[in-house]
């Protein structure tokens, strides 16, 4: 029996009633991409079809489903629906389907909007939901490689052969923030 590969291209998805937002992940670079939304077309088996079109043109290894929680941790209404939603894309795709906790992804969605100088009313919503999605598969991704989550700041650092030599690290800053 072969091992199972490492996923390195995550499709993340935000499910909603209108809108389902959707981004790109890739686990050995981090990076995260939100790439838009669908309008939910009424009925699952479509949205299934359209999802499963989306995975396999951007040749995902995995697709990671935000699974709706209350503050608490219960499961609310929504849980049930985007239960089957994994159940009905898992019978039609080859990858694994997995659920994730999506209880911040608005609020870092929002989070970024502040960052770039924006309110949450100021934004299309479907770009909004684009980017919980995003949310949903950089929480993935770190989970499955925490270096990923830390900060540039964090990353360990090479010993230098003198670790008092100020102009070392002086050097290594500059080099650092030319990167």
């Amino acid at each position: 029996m072969t091992p199972t590969p490492t996923p390195r291209t995550v499709l993340g998805v935000d499910y909603g009633r209108r809108r389902v937002g959707t981004a790109l992940g890739f686990l050995d670079s981090g990076l995260v991409i939100p790439i838009g939304f669908l309008h939910h077309p009424g009925t699952q088996e479509e949205l299934v079809t359209q999802l499963v079109e989306l995975a396999e043109a951007r040749e995902a290894d995995v697709l990671v489903l935000g699974k709706p929680l209350h503050a608490d941790g219960r499961e609310s209404p929504m849980s049930a629906e985007v239960a089957r939603l994994r159940a009905d894309l898992q019978a039609q795709l080859e990858i694994p389907v997995e659920l994730v906790d999506e209880r911040h992804s608005s609020q870092d969605a929002e989070a970024a909007l502040q960052n770039a100088g924006l309110k949450w009313w100021q934004v299309d919503k479907g770009r909004i939901d684009a980017m919980a999605a995003a949310a949903i598969t950089r929480g993935y991704l770190h989970a499955r490689n925490p270096q990923l989550a830390l900060s540039p700041e964090e990353q360990p650092e090479l010993p230098l052969s003198d670790p008092d030599d100020r102009r070392a690290r002086r050097r290594r800053l500059r080099k650092k923030r030319r990167r």
